[in-house]
């Protein structure tokens, strides 16, 4: 029970149709059964492990870009990739689906080539953008790409959901998909039990290994575990023994779930270590023992595990706010869901001690905006619930939860900059003509710019607000970090960079932290959107980004992401990244 790679769960399910490097056509694959509990921890060839500096990429070159016509030769900002985005006669043909994406989605792609980049990604997205982005994708009812069975692309979706902890998301996939094999039937009955839906996934299970069910033996060790799941809730120790047997002789590699079956056909207890990485089947084979110490495993959760755990109604009320902020830390929890189970806490009378839990804590905050009846309060409150956000990694999603909070009514002029936590919160949910307004009512120009570069309303020339920012560069209150991602956003945009920012970010270094992807992918990025290739765009601009998405990215990868993403008519998705970039960096008031 190991991390488990999407390379890894492709093998199992049989359907990496070719491998990541150039191998021989005659070559085998190593594994060839779908399972849930097999490993691969190796990360892609030439890819960095997260948190770690990528591999020295080789520099592309670039030119320095021409000065505004009429302007002079003063300026020297060099952009990451110059030029413009390429603009088509005509714009692309969007789905009529409510995916808003390109409708020839897997134009240009083949299954071997989408399981390929599939196979790369880790997931799930932890960016809100590109994890909205993925999930439309996986949702999209676009046709299969060419040469793709209909039951063989339903189930790679379905996996692909199942990894990214997306299981009610799984519900429409197969509601929609008139053939479903052996295949989708397997994966059906795995999400039923992991979802506690005894009942359905084992009757699921019975018809898939009763005789002339046409299930492929590579999956059949995976059903013969999981009929011994169902033959221990049913207290036939026998057929669970059994079961477990079957599954061992079929070379099924699942170290817990058939320690506890041995252990349970022989009426004992095992001595269990927690593995690395909990399954959600790990959880359901562990239930088997008695109650489980929900609080010991959630940090070693998958998110399929997180997701059902945020969904459970645990008795004990940190660990099920615990619970819900991870969930909305991998985003398979949506925000109004966490601003729910805040909300149903027991906190009247309580206050936030300092050795109190800080899952709790955060839930009094929430409770305490929604009763302030004072905005000094509100915005008090609405503060340190965004700085303990912060601090976590979840101020993206947390302002979401928040947002309809604020809907009360502006900030008076009077609060001046105690009025920014409410903006950017606005901002981030997508209120921009609120944030706008609070922003303008508190003197707040810099957040006034943001918000005009974020709102995919505002696409044509550059907005006055900028001016704000060019003073700030000017006078030398722009960080280097702040003033070449604003530069490079804008331009990646196509927003006519105002000449201040361009000479201030002339006179400063250009940083060089960041992810870089291996060599040859942004060179696929610009042949993907440049062609059209809306599905190969999107996957290809999750490996450019990396799992610390656009915050983490090297301003190269950045841009190019977001220039790919407009090619494809995608503006809504490429304004959400450049807003991801930027919020990290943007200056705020001090006090």
């Amino acid at each position: 029970m190991r991390a488990l790679s999407l390379t890894a769960l492709l093998l199992r399910l049989g359907l990496l149709l070719a491998p990541i490097v150039c191998v021989p056509a005659s070559a085998t694959l190593a594994e060839d059964g779908w399972s849930p509990f097999r490993t691969n921890d190796r990360p892609p060839a030439g890819a960095a492990r997260s948190g770690e500096r990528p591999a020295p990429v080789a520099a592309e070159p670039v030119r320095e870009r021409e000065p505004h016509p009429g302007r002079g030769e003063a300026t020297r900002w060099v952009s990451p990739r110059a030029g413009v985005v390429e603009k088509s006669e005509l714009a692309p043909l969007m789905a009529p689906d409510a995916s808003g994406l390109p409708f020839e989605l897997w134009r240009g792609i083949d299954l071997a080539a989408l399981e390929a980049l599939l196979a790369q990604l880790e997931l799930p997205p932890r960016s809100p953008a590109l994890h909205g982005l993925w999930r439309r994708m996986l949702l999209s009812s676009a046709a299969p790409p060419a040469g793709a069975a209909a039951d063989h692309f339903v189930a790679l979706r379905l996996e692909a959901l199942y990894r990214s902890g997306l299981l009610a998301e799984m519900e429409t996939v197969m509601n929609g998909s008139p053939v479903q094999g052996p295949v989708v039937a397997t994966l059906r009955a795995r999400r039923d039990i992991g979802m506690g839906r005894r009942e359905v996934g084992c009757k699921e299970i019975a018809t898939l290994l009763a005789p002339g069910s046409g299930l492929p033996g590579r999956l059949r060790s995976e059903a013969q575990l999981l009929s011994g799941y169902c033959a221990a809730v049913a207290g036939d120790a026998k057929a669970a023994g059994l079961a477990a047997d079957l599954a061992r002789e079929d070379g099924l590699e699942a170290e817990l779930p058939l320690a506890v079956l041995a252990a349970f056909a022989a009426g004992s207890k095992p001595r269990l270590a927690l593995p690395a990485r909990v399954l959600l089947l790990d959880y359901r084979f562990l239930e088997l023992l008695g109650p489980v110490n929900v609080a010991q495993i959630l940090g070693q959760a998958e998110p399929a595990l997180v997701a059902v755990l945020a969904d459970s109604g645990q008795p004990d009320a940190p660990v099920r706010v615990a619970a819900a902020e991870r969930a909305l830390a991998l985003n398979v929890l949506p925000p109004e869901a966490l601003a729910d189970i805040y909300r149903r806490q027991p906190l009247a009378g309580a206050r936030p001690a300092a050795g109190s839990s800080e899952p709790m804590r955060r839930a009094l905050y929430f409770q305490a905006i929604e009763a302030a009846r004072a905005p000094e309060q509100r915005v008090r409150f609405l503060r340190g619930l965004l700085e303990d956000a912060h601090r976590m990694g979840t101020h993206l999603q947390m302002a979401r939860a928040v947002a309809p909070l604020l809907a009360a009514g502006p900030p008076p002029r009077e609060f001046g900059r105690a009025a920014e936590p409410m903006i950017e919160a606005g901002l981030l949910a997508g209120q921009y003509e609120q944030a706008r307004s609070w922003a303008d009512r508190a003197g707040l120009r810099q957040w006034r710019a943001l918000i005009d570069v974020a709102d995919p309303a505002r696409r044509t020339g550059r907005p006055p607000s900028l001016a704000a920012m060019e003073e700030m560069a000017l006078q030398g209150r722009l960080d280097a970090s702040t003033l070449h991602r604003l530069a490079t956003v804008l331009d990646a945009l196509d927003i006519d960079v105002p000449m201040g920012l361009w000479e201030a970010a002339g006179r400063t270094p250009q940083p060089s932290d960041g992810y870089l992807p291996e060599t040859g992918v942004l060179a696929d990025l610009a042949q993907a959107s440049g062609r059209g290739e809306g599905g190969r765009t999107i996957l290809l601009v999750l490996r450019t980004l990396g799992a610390g998405g656009p915050r983490g990215a090297h301003m190269l990868a950045l841009a190019d992401a977001i220039r790919a993403l407009k090619r494809i008519g995608l503006e809504n998705d490429a304004r959400q990244l450049a807003l991801e970039a930027l919020i990290a960096v943007w200056p705020r008031s001090s006090g």
